[in-house]
């Protein structure tokens, strides 16, 4: 059986809601999308549009530029410079490492 590796930018705005202390229906409620979208944003089976991006960036203060540096692709474009994936890894990961224990057991 295989299984799919989830998205950067997926892991990404999981990482954004946990930081901002938000629970899935409390950025879904922000963001005035569904919960359950939320959910299968953040476990890769949606994929992440510009439109959300745009919402998670006006409601959360958070330019669209910084979103975008986890985006592997948008609307199945690849992003040009594969070293930014390396990059954009290692942050997650260490952001992951740095979150606080209740944000370490909540994921």
């Amino acid at each position: 059986m295989s299984t799919l590796k989830r998205p950067m930018i997926n892991d990404a705005l999981r990482l954004v809601r946990l930081y901002w202390g938000l629970s899935q229906k409390g950025i879904a409620d922000e963001l005035e999308i569904s919960q359950s979208m939320i959910s299968e944003i953040e476990r890769g089976a949606k994929a992440v549009s510009m439109d959300i991006l745009e919402k998670y960036s006006a409601k959360l203060n958070i330019r669209m530029s910084q979103l975008l540096f986890f985006a592997e692709e948008l609307d199945n474009e690849p992003v040009q410079n594969k070293g930014k994936l390396i990059v954009a890894g290692s942050v997650l990961k260490l952001l992951q490492a740095l979150a606080p224990n209740e944000i370490k057991t909540a994921v």
